[in-house]
Protein backbone atom coordinates (compact mmCIF):
# COMPACT_ATOMS: atom_id res chain seq x y z
CA UNK A 1 0.00 0.00 0.00
CA UNK A 2 1.16 3.44 -0.33
CA UNK A 3 4.26 5.01 2.18
CA UNK A 4 2.32 8.41 3.35
CA UNK A 5 3.77 7.59 7.21
CA UNK A 6 7.10 6.35 8.35
CA UNK A 7 7.72 4.80 11.65
CA UNK A 8 7.02 7.40 14.26
CA UNK A 9 9.30 7.98 17.44
CA UNK A 10 8.39 5.22 19.99
CA UNK A 11 8.58 7.26 22.72
CA UNK A 12 5.57 9.60 21.07
CA UNK A 13 3.60 6.16 20.29
CA UNK A 14 3.93 4.91 23.88
CA UNK A 15 2.36 8.24 24.69
CA UNK A 16 -0.73 7.73 22.75
CA UNK A 17 -3.89 6.52 24.71
CA UNK A 18 -4.18 2.46 24.73
CA UNK A 19 -0.48 1.64 23.50
CA UNK A 20 1.66 -1.09 25.63
CA UNK A 21 4.81 -0.44 27.34
CA UNK A 22 6.78 -2.52 25.12
CA UNK A 23 9.92 -2.50 23.17
CA UNK A 24 9.63 -2.06 18.96
CA UNK A 25 12.09 -4.64 17.65
CA UNK A 26 14.74 -3.42 14.61
CA UNK A 27 13.77 -3.96 11.10
CA UNK A 28 15.19 -7.45 10.14
CA UNK A 29 14.82 -8.44 13.96
CA UNK A 30 11.30 -10.24 15.40
CA UNK A 31 9.98 -10.55 18.65
CA UNK A 32 10.18 -14.65 20.01
CA UNK A 33 6.91 -16.27 20.77
CA UNK A 34 7.38 -15.95 24.63
CA UNK A 35 7.57 -11.42 24.49
CA UNK A 36 4.14 -12.23 21.99
CA UNK A 37 2.59 -14.18 24.97
CA UNK A 38 3.53 -12.13 27.48
CA UNK A 39 1.31 -9.66 26.26
CA UNK A 40 -2.81 -10.21 28.49
CA UNK A 41 -6.06 -9.31 26.50
CA UNK A 42 -6.81 -5.46 27.16
CA UNK A 43 -9.46 -4.86 29.73
CA UNK A 44 -11.55 -2.87 27.58
CA UNK A 45 -13.53 -3.95 24.38
CA UNK A 46 -11.76 -1.94 21.50
CA UNK A 47 -10.54 -3.81 18.86
CA UNK A 48 -7.58 -1.55 16.69
CA UNK A 49 -6.74 -2.50 13.14
CA UNK A 50 -4.91 -1.14 10.19
CA UNK A 51 -6.37 -0.34 6.74
CA UNK A 52 -4.50 1.48 3.69
CA UNK A 53 -7.79 3.69 3.49
CA UNK A 54 -11.14 3.54 2.47
CA UNK A 55 -12.04 4.84 -0.80
CA UNK A 56 -16.15 5.04 -0.24
CA UNK A 57 -18.02 4.62 2.65
CA UNK A 58 -21.18 3.90 0.58
CA UNK A 59 -22.07 0.60 0.36
CA UNK A 60 -23.24 1.16 -3.43
CA UNK A 61 -19.71 2.90 -4.63
CA UNK A 62 -17.59 0.79 -2.54
CA UNK A 63 -15.43 -1.56 -4.76
CA UNK A 64 -12.13 -1.51 -3.24
CA UNK A 65 -11.25 -3.96 -0.39
CA UNK A 66 -10.29 -1.01 1.94
CA UNK A 67 -13.59 0.49 2.17
CA UNK A 68 -15.51 -3.36 1.76
CA UNK A 69 -13.89 -4.48 5.22
CA UNK A 70 -14.74 -1.21 6.72
CA UNK A 71 -18.49 -0.71 5.64
CA UNK A 72 -19.32 -4.53 5.62
CA UNK A 73 -19.37 -3.55 9.73
CA UNK A 74 -21.72 -1.17 9.27
CA UNK A 75 -24.53 -2.30 6.88
CA UNK A 76 -25.47 -5.84 6.48
CA UNK A 77 -27.77 -7.68 4.06
CA UNK A 78 -30.17 -10.17 3.72
CA UNK A 79 -27.11 -12.20 4.97
CA UNK A 80 -23.74 -11.98 6.06
CA UNK A 81 -20.49 -13.39 5.94
CA UNK A 82 -19.25 -16.32 8.10
CA UNK A 83 -16.72 -16.11 10.68
CA UNK A 84 -14.41 -18.22 8.47
CA UNK A 85 -14.95 -20.58 4.95
CA UNK A 86 -18.36 -21.44 6.23
CA UNK A 87 -22.13 -20.45 4.59
CA UNK A 88 -23.36 -17.24 4.36
CA UNK A 89 -25.04 -16.68 8.14
CA UNK A 90 -28.34 -14.71 8.77
CA UNK A 91 -28.35 -10.94 8.87
CA UNK A 92 -31.57 -9.33 8.02
CA UNK A 93 -33.28 -12.36 6.88
CA UNK A 94 -34.69 -15.38 8.30
CA UNK A 95 -34.22 -17.36 5.56
CA UNK A 96 -35.14 -17.94 1.63
CA UNK A 97 -36.72 -20.76 -0.54
CA UNK A 98 -35.66 -20.99 -4.03
CA UNK A 99 -38.00 -22.40 -7.03
CA UNK A 100 -37.59 -25.66 -8.44
CA UNK A 101 -35.88 -23.55 -11.62
CA UNK A 102 -32.96 -22.12 -9.52
CA UNK A 103 -34.52 -18.53 -10.79
CA UNK A 104 -36.92 -17.35 -8.15
CA UNK A 105 -35.32 -16.46 -4.17
CA UNK A 106 -38.42 -15.39 -1.86
CA UNK A 107 -36.44 -14.23 1.12
CA UNK A 108 -38.28 -13.78 4.57
CA UNK A 109 -37.43 -10.49 6.33
CA UNK A 110 -37.26 -10.57 10.28
CA UNK A 111 -39.37 -9.22 12.45
CA UNK A 112 -37.92 -6.01 14.39
CA UNK A 113 -35.33 -5.07 12.13
CA UNK A 114 -34.36 -1.18 11.96
CA UNK A 115 -32.33 1.41 11.44
CA UNK A 116 -29.86 2.70 13.92
CA UNK A 117 -32.12 5.66 14.11
CA UNK A 118 -35.30 3.56 15.11
CA UNK A 119 -36.96 3.55 11.51
CA UNK A 120 -38.27 -0.08 10.12
CA UNK A 121 -36.51 -1.37 7.48
CA UNK A 122 -38.39 -3.07 4.65
CA UNK A 123 -38.23 -4.80 1.61
CA UNK A 124 -38.82 -2.06 -0.05
CA UNK A 125 -35.55 -0.54 1.02
CA UNK A 126 -33.76 -3.29 -1.05
CA UNK A 127 -35.77 -2.88 -3.55
CA UNK A 128 -34.94 1.18 -4.11
CA UNK A 129 -31.06 0.58 -2.43
CA UNK A 130 -30.49 -1.87 -5.56
CA UNK A 131 -31.92 -0.25 -8.43
CA UNK A 132 -29.91 3.10 -6.89
CA UNK A 133 -26.63 0.47 -7.11
CA UNK A 134 -27.68 -0.23 -11.21
CA UNK A 135 -28.65 3.55 -11.69
CA UNK A 136 -26.22 4.64 -14.42
CA UNK A 137 -25.96 8.25 -12.45
CA UNK A 138 -24.73 6.31 -9.17
CA UNK A 139 -21.47 5.42 -11.26
CA UNK A 140 -21.17 2.03 -9.46
CA UNK A 141 -17.82 0.07 -10.31
CA UNK A 142 -19.60 -3.09 -7.85
CA UNK A 143 -22.64 -2.52 -10.40
CA UNK A 144 -21.65 -5.97 -12.15
CA UNK A 145 -22.53 -7.96 -8.88
CA UNK A 146 -26.09 -7.20 -9.47
CA UNK A 147 -26.46 -8.43 -13.00
CA UNK A 148 -27.01 -11.78 -11.89
CA UNK A 149 -30.58 -10.62 -11.67
CA UNK A 150 -33.07 -10.34 -14.81
CA UNK A 151 -32.81 -7.07 -15.87
CA UNK A 152 -30.32 -5.88 -13.99
CA UNK A 153 -27.40 -5.43 -16.52
CA UNK A 154 -29.92 -3.20 -19.30
CA UNK A 155 -31.21 -0.86 -16.68
CA UNK A 156 -27.46 -0.21 -15.50
CA UNK A 157 -26.27 0.23 -18.87
CA UNK A 158 -29.13 2.44 -19.83
CA UNK A 159 -30.66 0.00 -22.66
CA UNK A 160 -33.68 -0.57 -20.80
CA UNK A 161 -34.47 2.64 -18.69
CA UNK A 162 -37.41 1.33 -16.87
CA UNK A 163 -36.18 0.28 -13.27
CA UNK A 164 -39.42 -1.98 -12.92
CA UNK A 165 -38.47 -4.09 -15.21
CA UNK A 166 -35.24 -5.17 -12.96
CA UNK A 167 -36.28 -8.52 -11.44
CA UNK A 168 -36.72 -7.17 -7.11
CA UNK A 169 -39.87 -6.24 -5.68
CA UNK A 170 -41.24 -6.16 -2.15
CA UNK A 171 -44.30 -8.60 -1.94
CA UNK A 172 -44.86 -7.12 1.36
CA UNK A 173 -43.10 -4.98 3.93
CA UNK A 174 -40.83 -8.49 5.03
CA UNK A 175 -40.86 -10.39 1.83
CA UNK A 176 -38.19 -9.55 -0.96
CA UNK A 177 -38.61 -11.67 -4.32
CA UNK A 178 -35.61 -11.41 -6.60
CA UNK A 179 -36.02 -13.14 -10.17
CA UNK A 180 -32.29 -14.35 -11.75
CA UNK A 181 -31.65 -13.95 -14.50
CA UNK A 182 -30.14 -17.34 -14.93
CA UNK A 183 -29.90 -20.17 -11.96
CA UNK A 184 -26.93 -19.47 -9.61
CA UNK A 185 -26.13 -21.62 -6.76
CA UNK A 186 -23.99 -18.96 -5.16
CA UNK A 187 -26.44 -16.19 -4.93
CA UNK A 188 -26.94 -16.60 -1.19
CA UNK A 189 -22.97 -15.38 -1.16
CA UNK A 190 -23.60 -12.73 -3.17
CA UNK A 191 -26.74 -11.78 -0.97
CA UNK A 192 -23.94 -10.85 1.62
CA UNK A 193 -22.21 -8.25 -0.72
CA UNK A 194 -21.97 -4.63 -0.05
CA UNK A 195 -24.41 -3.73 -3.20
CA UNK A 196 -26.59 -6.07 -1.73
CA UNK A 197 -27.05 -4.27 1.53
CA UNK A 198 -29.77 -1.20 1.92
CA UNK A 199 -29.06 1.58 2.10
CA UNK A 200 -31.91 4.47 4.50
CA UNK A 201 -33.16 6.31 1.57
CA UNK A 202 -34.68 8.42 3.75
CA UNK A 203 -31.29 9.70 4.70
CA UNK A 204 -29.90 9.49 1.22
CA UNK A 205 -32.46 11.36 -0.14
CA UNK A 206 -32.21 13.84 2.15
CA UNK A 207 -28.27 14.76 2.59
CA UNK A 208 -27.22 13.61 -0.98
CA UNK A 209 -23.47 12.60 -0.94
CA UNK A 210 -22.86 13.57 2.57
CA UNK A 211 -25.50 11.13 4.19
CA UNK A 212 -22.36 9.17 5.07
CA UNK A 213 -20.51 11.79 7.00
CA UNK A 214 -20.91 10.56 10.64
CA UNK A 215 -22.83 13.09 12.06
CA UNK A 216 -25.34 11.97 9.23
CA UNK A 217 -25.24 8.14 8.76
CA UNK A 218 -27.88 5.57 9.61
CA UNK A 219 -27.04 2.35 9.26
CA UNK A 220 -28.10 -1.43 9.05
CA UNK A 221 -25.49 -3.35 10.62
CA UNK A 222 -23.63 -4.22 14.01
CA UNK A 223 -21.56 -1.01 13.77
CA UNK A 224 -21.86 2.90 13.30
CA UNK A 225 -19.25 5.22 11.73
CA UNK A 226 -18.83 7.56 15.21
CA UNK A 227 -15.71 9.17 13.47
CA UNK A 228 -13.71 9.41 10.41
CA UNK A 229 -10.57 11.34 9.14
CA UNK A 230 -9.81 10.63 6.08
CA UNK A 231 -6.22 9.09 5.95
CA UNK A 232 -6.01 9.45 9.31
CA UNK A 233 -8.71 7.02 11.56
CA UNK A 234 -11.69 6.07 11.48
CA UNK A 235 -13.98 4.84 14.63
CA UNK A 236 -17.20 2.60 15.16
CA UNK A 237 -18.83 2.10 18.12
CA UNK A 238 -21.64 -0.59 18.74
CA UNK A 239 -25.49 -0.01 16.94
CA UNK A 240 -27.42 -1.15 19.99
CA UNK A 241 -30.49 -1.24 17.67
CA UNK A 242 -28.62 -4.16 15.32
CA UNK A 243 -31.02 -6.46 15.35
CA UNK A 244 -28.31 -9.45 16.95
CA UNK A 245 -26.87 -6.89 19.21
CA UNK A 246 -27.14 -9.42 22.29
CA UNK A 247 -24.01 -11.18 19.94
CA UNK A 248 -21.82 -8.29 19.61
CA UNK A 249 -18.88 -8.34 22.07
CA UNK A 250 -17.00 -4.85 20.66
CA UNK A 251 -17.72 -1.80 21.99
CA UNK A 252 -15.25 -0.34 19.80
CA UNK A 253 -13.80 -0.41 16.45
CA UNK A 254 -10.64 1.76 15.58
CA UNK A 255 -8.97 2.07 11.97
CA UNK A 256 -5.58 3.62 11.95
CA UNK A 257 -5.08 4.81 8.54
CA UNK A 258 -1.51 3.89 6.55
CA UNK A 259 -0.14 2.65 3.48
CA UNK A 260 3.29 2.20 4.81
CA UNK A 261 4.01 -1.62 5.63
CA UNK A 262 6.85 -1.02 8.35
CA UNK A 263 4.44 1.47 10.10
CA UNK A 264 1.58 -0.87 10.54
CA UNK A 265 4.32 -3.73 11.56
CA UNK A 266 5.53 -0.55 14.15
CA UNK A 267 2.01 -0.33 15.94
CA UNK A 268 1.19 -3.88 16.09
CA UNK A 269 4.59 -4.52 17.97
CA UNK A 270 4.58 -2.02 20.16
CA UNK A 271 0.79 -2.65 21.01
CA UNK A 272 -1.00 0.01 19.44
CA UNK A 273 -3.15 -2.13 17.04
CA UNK A 274 -4.31 -5.71 17.87
CA UNK A 275 -4.01 -6.83 13.65
CA UNK A 276 -2.68 -6.18 10.61
CA UNK A 277 -6.05 -5.95 8.71
CA UNK A 278 -5.75 -4.37 5.04
CA UNK A 279 -1.80 -3.96 5.27
CA UNK A 280 0.79 -6.12 4.30
CA UNK A 281 3.64 -7.20 6.45
CA UNK A 282 6.75 -5.62 4.94
CA UNK A 283 8.88 -8.79 2.57
CA UNK A 284 11.95 -8.70 4.28
CA UNK A 285 10.16 -9.68 8.03
CA UNK A 286 8.20 -12.15 6.32
CA UNK A 287 11.13 -14.98 6.70
CA UNK A 288 11.91 -14.28 9.64
CA UNK A 289 8.52 -14.29 11.10
CA UNK A 290 7.73 -17.58 9.88
CA UNK A 291 10.79 -19.23 11.51
CA UNK A 292 10.24 -17.48 15.13
CA UNK A 293 7.79 -20.13 16.21
CA UNK A 294 5.33 -16.88 17.08
CA UNK A 295 1.73 -17.39 17.93
CA UNK A 296 0.20 -14.27 16.01
CA UNK A 297 1.58 -15.17 12.56
CA UNK A 298 -0.39 -17.28 10.14
CA UNK A 299 -0.10 -17.52 6.48
CA UNK A 300 -2.81 -18.46 4.50
CA UNK A 301 -4.47 -19.01 0.81
CA UNK A 302 -6.52 -16.29 -0.20
CA UNK A 303 -8.72 -16.15 -3.59
CA UNK A 304 -7.08 -13.20 -4.74
CA UNK A 305 -5.03 -12.45 -7.69
CA UNK A 306 -1.66 -9.48 -8.59
CA UNK A 307 -1.64 -8.64 -11.93
CA UNK A 308 -1.11 -5.69 -14.39
CA UNK A 309 -3.16 -3.96 -16.31
CA UNK A 310 -2.57 -3.05 -19.56
CA UNK A 311 -4.60 -0.23 -21.94
CA UNK A 312 -5.16 -3.11 -24.93
CA UNK A 313 -6.26 0.28 -27.03
CA UNK A 314 -3.61 2.50 -26.95
CA UNK A 315 0.28 2.11 -28.63
CA UNK A 316 2.39 0.39 -28.42
CA UNK A 317 0.00 -2.51 -26.40
CA UNK A 318 -2.68 -2.43 -28.48
CA UNK A 319 -0.22 -4.79 -30.41
CA UNK A 320 -1.08 -8.83 -28.99
CA UNK A 321 3.12 -9.49 -29.87
CA UNK A 322 4.09 -6.87 -27.45
CA UNK A 323 1.98 -7.60 -24.64
CA UNK A 324 2.88 -11.62 -25.15
CA UNK A 325 6.82 -10.67 -25.31
CA UNK A 326 6.22 -8.79 -21.86
CA UNK A 327 4.19 -11.60 -20.24
CA UNK A 328 7.02 -13.94 -21.44
CA UNK A 329 10.11 -11.87 -20.00
CA UNK A 330 8.97 -11.97 -16.48
CA UNK A 331 10.24 -14.66 -14.12
CA UNK A 332 7.71 -15.07 -11.48
CA UNK A 333 8.95 -17.99 -10.03
CA UNK A 334 12.34 -16.05 -8.86
CA UNK A 335 9.79 -13.35 -8.19
CA UNK A 336 7.71 -15.28 -5.81
CA UNK A 337 10.58 -17.50 -4.28
CA UNK A 338 13.57 -15.04 -3.60
CA UNK A 339 11.38 -11.83 -3.09
CA UNK A 340 7.97 -12.00 -2.25
CA UNK A 341 8.78 -15.26 0.22
CA UNK A 342 5.39 -15.41 1.32
CA UNK A 343 4.74 -18.57 -0.80
CA UNK A 344 2.72 -17.13 -3.41
CA UNK A 345 1.61 -19.14 -6.15
CA UNK A 346 2.89 -17.78 -9.55
CA UNK A 347 0.18 -17.09 -11.78
CA UNK A 348 -0.13 -17.74 -15.38
CA UNK A 349 -4.13 -17.30 -15.73
CA UNK A 350 -6.80 -15.13 -13.90
CA UNK A 351 -8.28 -17.84 -11.63
CA UNK A 352 -6.36 -18.88 -8.55
CA UNK A 353 -5.87 -23.06 -8.66
CA UNK A 354 -8.48 -23.21 -5.80
CA UNK A 355 -11.47 -24.60 -7.44
CA UNK A 356 -10.44 -28.15 -8.10
CA UNK A 357 -11.87 -29.84 -4.61
CA UNK A 358 -15.38 -27.43 -4.80
CA UNK A 359 -15.89 -27.16 -8.66
CA UNK A 360 -13.61 -29.56 -10.23
CA UNK A 361 -12.00 -26.85 -12.13
CA UNK A 362 -8.59 -27.19 -13.18
CA UNK A 363 -7.00 -24.03 -14.44
CA UNK A 364 -5.45 -23.91 -18.17
CA UNK A 365 -1.16 -24.28 -18.86
CA UNK A 366 0.41 -21.24 -19.27
CA UNK A 367 3.66 -20.88 -21.39
CA UNK A 368 5.41 -19.84 -18.11
CA UNK A 369 9.01 -18.08 -18.29
CA UNK A 370 10.87 -18.16 -21.81
CA UNK A 371 12.88 -14.14 -22.44
CA UNK A 372 13.54 -15.70 -25.77
CA UNK A 373 10.96 -16.23 -27.29
CA UNK A 374 10.06 -12.45 -26.15
CA UNK A 375 12.48 -11.04 -28.12
CA UNK A 376 11.53 -12.98 -31.33
CA UNK A 377 8.30 -11.43 -30.89
CA UNK A 378 8.92 -8.40 -29.69
CA UNK A 379 11.30 -8.24 -33.09
CA UNK A 380 8.03 -9.50 -35.23
CA UNK A 381 6.62 -6.46 -33.63
CA UNK A 382 9.32 -4.17 -34.88
CA UNK A 383 11.31 -3.95 -31.94
CA UNK A 384 14.12 -5.53 -32.10
CA UNK A 385 16.17 -5.08 -28.39
CA UNK A 386 13.17 -2.56 -27.96
CA UNK A 387 14.51 -0.22 -30.52
CA UNK A 388 11.67 2.13 -31.70
CA UNK A 389 9.43 1.45 -28.57
CA UNK A 390 8.79 4.71 -26.64
CA UNK A 391 9.39 4.18 -22.63
CA UNK A 392 6.11 2.51 -21.24
CA UNK A 393 5.19 4.15 -17.70
CA UNK A 394 4.29 1.57 -15.26
CA UNK A 395 2.09 2.97 -12.01
CA UNK A 396 1.81 1.23 -8.83
CA UNK A 397 0.57 2.73 -5.21
CA UNK A 398 2.57 3.24 -3.02
CA UNK A 399 4.15 0.04 -0.72
CA UNK A 400 7.48 -0.81 0.02
CA UNK A 401 5.87 -4.66 -1.77
CA UNK A 402 4.31 -2.82 -4.97
CA UNK A 403 7.61 -0.82 -5.20
CA UNK A 404 9.64 -4.16 -5.03
CA UNK A 405 7.50 -5.88 -7.66
CA UNK A 406 7.52 -2.85 -9.97
CA UNK A 407 11.06 -2.67 -9.50
CA UNK A 408 11.80 -6.49 -10.48
CA UNK A 409 9.46 -6.10 -13.45
CA UNK A 410 10.91 -3.05 -14.78
CA UNK A 411 14.30 -4.58 -14.62
CA UNK A 412 13.17 -7.63 -16.23
CA UNK A 413 12.03 -5.81 -19.33
CA UNK A 414 14.85 -3.78 -19.54
CA UNK A 415 17.71 -6.77 -19.06
CA UNK A 416 15.30 -9.36 -21.57
CA UNK A 417 13.99 -7.26 -23.95
CA UNK A 418 15.68 -3.87 -23.71
CA UNK A 419 11.92 -2.45 -22.85
CA UNK A 420 12.26 0.80 -20.97
CA UNK A 421 9.58 1.49 -18.55
CA UNK A 422 9.02 4.66 -16.30
CA UNK A 423 7.56 3.88 -12.50
CA UNK A 424 5.26 6.17 -11.60
CA UNK A 425 4.41 5.60 -7.87
CA UNK A 426 0.82 7.17 -6.45
CA UNK A 427 -1.46 6.66 -3.68
CA UNK A 428 -4.35 3.86 -3.97
CA UNK A 429 -6.96 6.46 -4.43
CA UNK A 430 -5.44 8.32 -7.09
CA UNK A 431 -4.31 5.07 -8.48
CA UNK A 432 -8.03 3.83 -8.42
CA UNK A 433 -9.56 7.01 -9.90
CA UNK A 434 -6.58 6.68 -12.89
CA UNK A 435 -6.89 3.29 -13.80
CA UNK A 436 -10.73 3.95 -14.06
CA UNK A 437 -10.26 6.77 -16.67
CA UNK A 438 -8.32 4.61 -18.21
CA UNK A 439 -5.57 7.13 -18.95
CA UNK A 440 -2.12 4.74 -18.18
CA UNK A 441 -0.21 2.15 -19.80
CA UNK A 442 0.09 -0.59 -17.23
CA UNK A 443 -1.52 0.12 -14.03
CA UNK A 444 -0.92 -2.50 -11.30
CA UNK A 445 -4.09 -4.36 -9.94
CA UNK A 446 -5.31 -7.33 -7.93
CA UNK A 447 -8.78 -8.69 -7.57
CA UNK A 448 -10.36 -10.47 -5.13
CA UNK A 449 -13.32 -12.96 -5.08
CA UNK A 450 -16.54 -11.78 -4.63
CA UNK A 451 -18.38 -14.83 -4.13
CA UNK A 452 -16.39 -18.50 -4.61
CA UNK A 453 -16.65 -19.36 -7.62
CA UNK A 454 -14.51 -18.72 -10.93
CA UNK A 455 -16.32 -16.84 -12.77
CA UNK A 456 -15.60 -13.85 -10.46
CA UNK A 457 -12.67 -13.55 -11.91
CA UNK A 458 -13.04 -13.60 -15.15
CA UNK A 459 -16.31 -11.96 -15.63
CA UNK A 460 -13.75 -8.46 -14.45
CA UNK A 461 -13.59 -8.31 -18.40
CA UNK A 462 -16.46 -8.54 -19.21
CA UNK A 463 -16.35 -5.80 -21.89
CA UNK A 464 -19.33 -3.90 -20.32
CA UNK A 465 -17.54 -4.36 -16.59
CA UNK A 466 -16.79 -0.88 -14.83
CA UNK A 467 -13.40 -3.16 -13.29
CA UNK A 468 -12.57 -3.91 -16.71
CA UNK A 469 -9.40 -1.34 -16.81
CA UNK A 470 -7.23 -2.51 -19.83
CA UNK A 471 -10.41 -1.53 -21.80
CA UNK A 472 -10.67 -4.91 -23.50
CA UNK A 473 -13.40 -5.54 -25.61
CA UNK A 474 -14.21 -9.26 -26.91
CA UNK A 475 -17.38 -10.45 -28.34
CA UNK A 476 -15.88 -13.67 -28.19
CA UNK A 477 -14.82 -13.81 -24.77
CA UNK A 478 -18.59 -11.98 -23.50
CA UNK A 479 -19.62 -15.22 -25.01
CA UNK A 480 -17.86 -17.56 -23.49
CA UNK A 481 -19.19 -15.44 -20.26
CA UNK A 482 -22.63 -15.93 -21.15
CA UNK A 483 -22.22 -19.66 -21.41
CA UNK A 484 -20.61 -20.32 -18.54
CA UNK A 485 -23.68 -18.36 -16.38
CA UNK A 486 -26.24 -20.02 -18.38
CA UNK A 487 -24.42 -23.66 -18.62
CA UNK A 488 -26.24 -25.82 -15.28
CA UNK A 489 -23.82 -29.10 -16.14
CA UNK A 490 -20.48 -28.31 -13.62
CA UNK A 491 -17.98 -30.97 -16.33
CA UNK A 492 -19.82 -28.71 -19.21
CA UNK A 493 -19.16 -25.30 -17.13
CA UNK A 494 -15.70 -26.30 -16.16
CA UNK A 495 -15.02 -27.01 -19.94
CA UNK A 496 -16.36 -23.36 -20.88
CA UNK A 497 -14.39 -21.03 -18.33
CA UNK A 498 -11.26 -22.77 -19.10
CA UNK A 499 -11.93 -21.22 -22.86
CA UNK A 500 -12.31 -18.08 -21.34
CA UNK A 501 -9.09 -18.24 -18.99
CA UNK A 502 -7.50 -19.16 -22.02
CA UNK A 503 -8.71 -16.57 -24.26
CA UNK A 504 -7.85 -14.21 -21.70
CA UNK A 505 -4.20 -15.11 -21.82
CA UNK A 506 -3.75 -15.39 -25.54
CA UNK A 507 -5.33 -11.61 -26.19
CA UNK A 508 -3.59 -10.79 -22.42
CA UNK A 509 -5.34 -7.63 -21.48
CA UNK A 510 -3.49 -8.86 -17.75
CA UNK A 511 -0.46 -9.62 -16.71
CA UNK A 512 -1.13 -12.41 -14.24
CA UNK A 513 1.71 -12.44 -11.31
CA UNK A 514 1.03 -14.40 -8.68
CA UNK A 515 -2.19 -15.99 -6.32
CA UNK A 516 -2.32 -14.12 -2.59
CA UNK A 517 -1.42 -15.37 0.45
CA UNK A 518 -2.02 -13.77 3.11
CA UNK A 519 0.59 -13.34 5.69
CA UNK A 520 0.01 -11.31 9.11
CA UNK A 521 -0.03 -10.82 12.61
CA UNK A 522 -2.91 -11.07 14.78
CA UNK A 523 -3.08 -10.88 19.00
CA UNK A 524 -3.32 -14.43 20.60
CA UNK A 525 -6.09 -13.36 22.59
CA UNK A 526 -8.56 -12.08 19.61
CA UNK A 527 -10.94 -14.59 19.16
CA UNK A 528 -13.20 -14.93 15.85
CA UNK A 529 -11.35 -13.55 13.50
CA UNK A 530 -10.58 -16.63 11.95
CA UNK A 531 -9.14 -17.26 8.06
CA UNK A 532 -11.09 -16.84 5.25
CA UNK A 533 -10.37 -17.36 1.35
CA UNK A 534 -12.07 -14.38 0.78
CA UNK A 535 -10.55 -12.56 3.59
CA UNK A 536 -13.90 -10.81 5.08
CA UNK A 537 -13.68 -10.48 8.80
CA UNK A 538 -17.44 -9.30 10.32
CA UNK A 539 -15.75 -7.62 13.91
CA UNK A 540 -19.46 -8.45 15.13
CA UNK A 541 -18.03 -11.74 15.82
CA UNK A 542 -14.75 -10.45 17.54
CA UNK A 543 -14.07 -11.00 21.19
CA UNK A 544 -10.86 -11.31 23.60
CA UNK A 545 -9.90 -14.29 25.06
CA UNK A 546 -11.12 -14.82 29.14
CA UNK A 547 -8.65 -15.05 31.30
CA UNK A 548 -9.50 -18.88 31.97
CA UNK A 549 -9.04 -19.09 28.08
CA UNK A 550 -5.78 -16.58 27.82
CA UNK A 551 -3.98 -19.49 30.31
CA UNK A 552 -4.90 -22.33 27.67
CA UNK A 553 -3.66 -20.19 25.19
CA UNK A 554 -0.39 -19.48 26.83
CA UNK A 555 -0.36 -23.35 27.42
CA UNK A 556 -0.10 -23.65 23.92
CA UNK A 557 -3.62 -25.05 23.50
CA UNK A 558 -5.85 -23.67 20.56
CA UNK A 559 -9.39 -21.91 21.78
CA UNK A 560 -12.08 -23.16 19.11
CA UNK A 561 -15.36 -21.37 18.69
CA UNK A 562 -18.73 -23.16 17.93
CA UNK A 563 -19.43 -23.14 14.32
CA UNK A 564 -22.10 -20.60 13.26
CA UNK A 565 -25.24 -21.21 11.82
CA UNK A 566 -25.86 -21.48 7.87
CA UNK A 567 -28.82 -19.17 6.40
CA UNK A 568 -32.36 -21.50 6.25
CA UNK A 569 -33.37 -22.35 2.86
CA UNK A 570 -35.29 -24.54 0.83
CA UNK A 571 -36.87 -25.45 -2.65
CA UNK A 572 -39.86 -25.50 -3.87
CA UNK A 573 -41.98 -27.86 -5.74
CA UNK A 574 -42.07 -27.71 -9.27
Amino acid sequence: MQNRLWLLLLGLLGALAGCRSLTSQPLGKVRDAAAVLAEAPPSDKTFVWTSGGAEFLDPALVSESAGHHLMLNCFVGAYDYNRGDGPPVPALASHHTVSADGKTYTIHLRPGIVWSDGKPITAEDFVWSWRRVLDPRTASRSVQLLWFVAGAKAFSEGTDPDPTHVGVRALDPQTLQVQLAEPTAFFPYLLAEMPYAPTPRHVVERYGSAWTDPAHVVVSGPFTLSHFAPRKRAELTRNPLFIDAKDVWLDKVVVLDTESERTALDWYEVGRTHWLGDVSLPMDQVPALRTAGRPDFKTERKLCSYYFSLRVDRPPLDQPLVRRALALSVDKERLALHILQGGQPIADGAVPDLFRATHGYVPPAGEGYNPALGRQLLAEAGYPQGLGLPTIELLHNTGEGHRVIAEFVQRSWQENLGVRVQLLNMEWGTLLKTLKAGTFAIGRSSWCADYPDPLTFLEVFDSGSPSNYSGYQSAEYDALLKAIRTTPDLQARNAWIAKAEAQLMRDLPILPMYHYTSSSLKKPWVLGLEPNLQDMHPMRYIRFASAEEWQRIVAGEQVILAPLPAAASHTEAP
